[in-house]
């Protein structure tokens, strides 16, 4: 692979990607945001199923017709 690592900005982003905290502090972002998402749809989900309001359609309702 040609990378011009004699540059030293380019080192230091090598260092930086290839640095062990770096990747965990991504996975715990990532994982985190993921966590937080799944844990907050659940929430909405609960809730929508707790909410005694029943649901409107702009269809008519045939269901017990005369």
């Amino acid at each position: 692979m040609n990378f011009p690592l004699q540059y030293p900005i380019f080192q230091f982003f090598y260092w930086l990607v290839n640095t062990p905290s770096v990747g965990g502090i991504l996975v715990l972002l990532v994982g985190g945001a993921c966590t937080t998402g799944a844990f907050l749809l659940l929430r909405w989900i609960s809730l929508a199923a707790k909410n005694d309001i029943s649901e409107t359609s702009s269809f008519p309702d045939f269901s017990h017709e005369e």
